[in-house]
């Protein structure tokens, strides 16, 4: 939820000079407020006037402004030590495997994830959903004001209150509440596309379909994704195997092929686009080389590192070695200091080697000749292994997986020469330093 907090972060900066301070609240005032609205709203004359609607509208948000106490999703501790005031207690908890620190406000809980404030929870509710509350008030108002006296207030109070949606659409998903997520998203979306707003948080439109594909609503999430293809949120290719995978649940799985094909060819380094192509194909017992002609196709007008790298990856996964080690080659050829084609290629050496080491494992003690054969394989494919392991480490020098591999191929060949054995320490100390 990372982009969410950026564009959150972004647009309260403006929103924060309408909201007091914690310490600056006056509940009791606001509850008065309150019983005055709700008393207006059921009087035969007020009630007919735009300006009781939009007075509850804002009121409402006032009172949303109050139970968040200011605080904004994504904001550090210090800032909400500043910001919104010191908790009553903090309280360290265990939720869905994550350590977050609890802070327990009059009214309000406020969790924290590595000190980044994630999600928030009310305990004593000024009224229940005020958000929802100041929407109605809003379009009561447009209703009522035929000739629209209230249009620049009630504009800016649907900014606020858009803004707000989104705050608590951030707040359910991170909670993992996707069915609320989706919802205060959706109506993010539904404020944004109304003319007298005409803005649209497009990356909202994507995590409006991501949380109702986590609740389980796939033709709702398929909507929303193809909503945000219209307006090319692509998410680094994420959306279209999201997209397959949400047509695949609701057994339209060739339907979203098409998704598949358009990532990839798009974005032909993402991965999750290329194991569902590949896996589509296998789930259905047909040839996933198909997924070759696809890089084949694109390489004819672009011969680019990616694509090879892609190639290697197919070939790879179909255990076709022989054509991965040079599709790989060609990747690194194109481009040296692409780590993903150096590493994939050491590691598919490593694995080689581990494979044939396996193998001569199995070999009964009195077939001597079979295991140092199968021995000597495995040497082979470790050295072959070392100096693209060695390329890997130098693009990327605080890379722990290439360190671990490393430090285990210069550790089975450390007393081979000094050299080797300084390699070996290192390594191994810079394994130990950045393990901690």
């Amino acid at each position: 939820m990372k982009r969410i907090f950026l564009i959150l972060l972004s647009a309260f900066v403006t929103l924060s000079a309408y909201s007091q301070m914690s310490s600056q609240v006056n509940y009791s005032s606001l509850e008065k407020k309150i019983d005055k609205s709700n008393s207006d709203i059921e009087h035969a004359k007020k009630s007919t006037k735009y300006k009781t609607w939009l007075k509850r509208g804002d009121l409402m948000l006032e009172v949303y402004e109050a139970m968040i106490l200011s605080a904004t999703n994504g904001m550090n501790v210090n800032e909400f030590q500043i910001i919104v005031g010191m908790p009553i207690e903090k309280v360290e908890e265990n939720i869905n495997d994550q350590l977050v620190v609890k802070h327990v406000m009059e009214r309000t809980n406020f969790y924290f994830i590595d000190q980044s404030l994630a999600y928030w929870e009310f305990t004593k509710p000024l009224v229940e959903n005020p958000l929802d509350l100041a929407y109605t008030s809003y379009l009561k108002t447009l209703e009522i004001d035929e000739k629209k006296r209230s249009a620049g207030q009630v504009k800016e109070g649907l900014n606020k209150l858009k803004y707000y949606y989104i705050g608590e659409g951030s707040s359910k998903y991170t909670k993992k509440d996707y069915v609320e997520s989706q919802e205060a998203f959706a109506k993010a979306i539904e404020i944004g596309e109304m003319s007298l707003v005409n803005y649209v948080d497009s990356v909202v439109i994507y995590y409006t379909g991501l949380s109702a594909q986590l609740a389980n609503n796939y033709n709702t999430a398929i909507d929303y994704y193809n909503k945000a293809l219209e307006y090319d949120v692509t998410m680094d290719g994420n959306i279209y195997y999201n997209i397959y995978e949400a047509y695949s649940s609701v057994d339209k799985a060739e339907e979203g092929l098409k998704f598949l094909e358009e990532g990839f060819i798009k974005f032909p380094k993402n991965q999750t686009v290329l194991y569902g192509l590949i896996d589509y194909y296998l789930k259905r017992g047909e040839n996933p080389d198909k997924v070759i002609e696809y890089i084949d196709k694109a390489l004819e007008s672009d011969e680019n590192y990616s694509l090879y790298f892609a190639k290697g990856t197919v070939f790879d996964k179909l255990e076709n070695y022989e054509s991965a080690i040079q599709s790989y080659k060609k990747s690194i050829d194109l481009k040296p200091d692409y780590f993903d084609a150096v590493f994939n290629l050491a590691a598919l050496y490593f694995n080689h080697g581990v494979k044939y080491l396996e193998e001569a494992n199995k070999v009964p003690a009195r077939e001597v000749e079979k295991y140092d054969a199968l021995i000597e394989k495995s040497n082979a494919e470790f050295r072959k292994s070392i100096p693209y392991m060695e390329r890997a480490l130098e693009i990327q020098p605080d890379n722990l997986p290439t360190l671990e591999s490393l430090r285990n191929l210069y550790f089975r060949y450390r007393n081979d020469s000094d050299e080797m054995m300084k390699k070996y320490e290192e390594v191994n100390a810079r394994w130990d330093e950045l393990k901690e």
